[in-house]
């Protein structure tokens, strides 16, 4: 959720906004705070209602000294940025005061000093001349165990000349001199107390009762002005679709570096981050929906992490949806499954509590969309969003699960869901289909379609509802049947008054399942999943060396993790492996027979497709994959460069294109000028069953699935 950055460089019912608290409920703070900005100092006085008495552990930051405690305080332990406090056993009373100061500046030579070159740098919690960072991970307001949630205030001074913001409202803002007086107030349970400051200019809107507040470290009104007008529109999307905001107010705030985080009621991007011009497009509306899913309806870990996966549907996917590519998404999230998901590293999704590489992600992020997916795609889209609108207005600012999720699916649906749950949240893998024995009988003149369809699985066979799509001679109108499969395979006799040419099955990859290596194109994700590399090295090349460093950076850095890699020259060998990936480099290398392509491309009648990959050679870098013609299931990568200062360069850069199947450079700073994916030319799911007669199958009116999109 907090990680945007990973992804750019590696998106109906009233309520009101004040919820009524059971005073009971959560632990309340009050803080007053008092900054030293030059010194990275900080001073807090902490009155702290409790809960209940259970609540009697808390974290705090370890660079942050207890002076002074109303009750008596034992340290239980330590972490590596927080010490572990336990109170008394008994209390007098639920209210404790707690004052603590200290020095936060967790990495700041790292965030002082960053370039383009370190941009990953990042800080748990910073106070200094370039900002104010602190929240959740500072641990700087004691963090109590059994209490996940709470409700804060904060009053807190600082020179005038800063800005400051949090999740809670700003209640009033004083004038002190040379001074501002800010009391934030947060009033609905929220997960973490966050405060943030810059030298800002603000730049506001208003829409039905929420402030949008755009906060720029040097003036941009242009800039403003585009945030201002897409989260206007992102948030009357999202107000359709779900419900009414949860907040009052909406800050995109511009930070001091470069991050992509999503927090209840705002949004931290970098600089360079939120000025891609695509950025507004693709993952700024992932970030806003999570005040929706995961910062307001919170995430209880516990029982897996299920917001990662509706937040893409309802952003990332939603908007490729209105484009008309949901099944390119899709096939994507689907491939990327099929590519790093292993029986090694596979687990259920209730599992899942944050994505740390692509296996992860692949399941807490793809599988559940996918499985998001075939909950709309079963019951339409009505429902779809009527359980979810049922599910934040029953769970806003309360943490909630999957279970939580069903439950709603189920008031909505009257059906019971345990079996579909159990099979795709709360166990690990998933079917891959197979079509087989495509046969057509004519008895009279009723055309009977006879196939079977097949699964893999892993413990037992699925329940499927596979979708299955039937073209026909004479009516251009291409006809949906959804078929039901709960057994190893089925046979299946479909009738018809019109004689089938052709039979997909689940073309718009409706279906969470593994997919066929001939269902996709050949792209750098099938290598970098993989578990074995052969790289070969053009030996005659007077490029050797540099091709030669490349491979061996590629090795150390694959290597740990998990790939095994073996380096050879080609005058070494004389035939191409067919049980790994190989990456072939250079042109003059021996193996570049093997990686001629275009004349498969022939028959595409996209021009345009034709014409880039002829452009592929003309630049100075250039990376593309190809099926293993020795082995259909494995890929070639080939790496060829007219500038040998370059090759090095390539070395991280790869892993930023892997969902591609070419990318072409150029410059210094290796600028990406191209890239794309080859077409998909047979599949194994695509049948056509008189390939003698030739059809225009771009004529036919084909069934598309209902949109979301409002």
């Amino acid at each position: 959720m907090k990680q945007l950055i990973y992804l750019i460089f590696a998106l109906i019912t009233s309520v009101k906004f004040s919820t009524a608290l059971n005073d009971n409920e959560y632990n309340q703070h009050n803080l007053n705070v008092q900054l030293n900005i030059p010194e990275s100092f900080i001073n807090v006085t902490d009155s702290i209602k409790l809960s209940n008495s259970e609540m009697n552990v808390f974290y705090l930051n370890s660079n942050l000294s207890i002076y002074e405690s109303s009750c008596e305080l034992t340290v239980i332990g330590s972490e590596y940025n927080y010490i572990k406090y336990k109170l008394p056993t008994k209390l007098d009373t639920n209210y404790i005061v707690i004052k603590y100061k200290g020095i936060i500046s967790d990495n700041k030579d790292g965030i002082q000093n960053m370039t383009h070159a370190t941009m990953y740098e990042s800080t748990n919690g910073i106070i200094f001349e370039k900002g104010i960072y602190l929240a959740g991970q500072t641990y700087w307001v004691p963090d109590f165990e059994l209490a996940d949630l709470k409700t804060f205030s904060i009053n807190v001074d600082i020179d005038k000349d800063w800005l400051l913001t949090s999740q809670g409202n700003i209640i009033s803002k004083e004038v002190k001199d040379s001074t501002i007086c800010y009391f934030f107030r947060m009033d609905q349970p929220t997960n973490q107390v966050c405060l943030i400051g810059n030298k800002w200019t603000k730049y506001t809107e208003a829409i039905n009762g929420i402030d949008i507040n755009v906060y720029l470290i040097n003036e941009d009104k242009v800039l403003a002005q585009r945030y201002l007008d897409a989260t206007s529109d992102y948030l009357n999307l999202y107000y359709n679709l779900i419900g009414e905001f949860p907040y009052q107010k909406f800050d995109v705030i511009e930070n001091f570096w470069e991050t992509g985080y999503g927090m209840p009621s705002f949004t931290l991007l970098g600089k360079r981050v939120m000025r891609f011009p695509w950025i507004i497009n693709t993952s700024y509306p992932h970030e806003l929906l999570h005040n929706y899913w995961g910062n307001s309806v919170y995430v209880d870990y516990s029982k897996g992490n299920w917001c990662e996966g509706i937040t893409t549907y309802m952003a990332d996917h939603l908007l490729k949806e209105k484009d008309g590519e949901g099944y390119v998404f899709r096939r994507a999230q689907l491939k990327k499954y099929t590519d790093y998901v292993t029986s090694e590293n596979d687990f259920p999704p209730s599992q899942f509590k944050s994505k740390h590489d692509a296996a992860t992600e692949a399941i807490g992020y793809g599988k559940v969309l996918m499985a998001n997916h075939m909950l709309r795609v079963k019951y339409g889209t009505d429902i779809f969003l009527k359980a979810y609108a049922d599910f934040y207005q029953n769970h806003k600012f309360e943490t909630a699960s999957f279970n939580d999720i069903k439950n709603c699916f189920e008031h909505v649906t009257g059906e019971n869901l345990d079996n579909f749950f159990n099979q795709w949240i709360n166990s690990e893998g998933a079917p891959n289909i197979n079509l087989n024995k495509v046969k057509v009988k004519k008895k009279k003149e009723i055309y009977t379609l006879n196939f079977e369809i097949t699964q893999s699985y892993q413990d037992k066979p699925y329940e499927l509802d596979i979708p299955v799509y039937v073209y026909f001679k004479n009516n251009l109108t291409v006809e949906r049947k959804v078929l039901y499969l709960s057994e190893p395979g089925h046979s299946y006799s479909l009738n018809f008054t019109d004689e089938p040419v052709r039979i997909d099955i689940d073309p718009l990859f409706d279906v969470m399942r593994k997919l066929n290596r001939d269902e996709v194109p050949p792209t750098f994700s099938q290598i970098l999943g993989s578990n074995k590399w052969t790289i070969i090295l053009p030996k005659s090349s007077k490029d050797y060396f540099h091709y030669k460093n490349l491979a061996i950076s590629w090795s150390r850095m694959y290597s740990e993790r998990g790939i095994d890699i073996q380096m050879v020259n080609d005058n070494k060998i004389d035939k191409l492996p067919g049980n790994c990936s190989v990456w072939i480099l250079g042109a003059e290398n021996a193996f570049t027979k093997y990686i001629s392509f275009r004349e498969k491309y022939n028959l595409v009648e996209s021009k345009e497709t034709l014409s880039k990959i002829d452009s592929l050679n003309n630049h100075e870098l250039v990376v593309f994959t190809i099926p293993n013609p020795e082995n259909e299931n494995e890929t070639i990568g080939y790496v060829n460069s007219n500038n040998p200062s370059l090759i090095g360069q390539l070395n991280m850069k790869l892993m930023h294109y892997s969902n591609f199947s070419y990318v072409g450079f150029e410059g210094k700073s290796l600028k990406n000028t191209l890239k794309g994916n080859f077409p998909v030319l047979n599949s194994s799911l695509k049948y056509i069953i008189n390939d003698k007669v030739p059809i225009n199958w771009s004529k036919y009116s084909f069934p598309k699935n209902d949109i979301m999109y409002k």
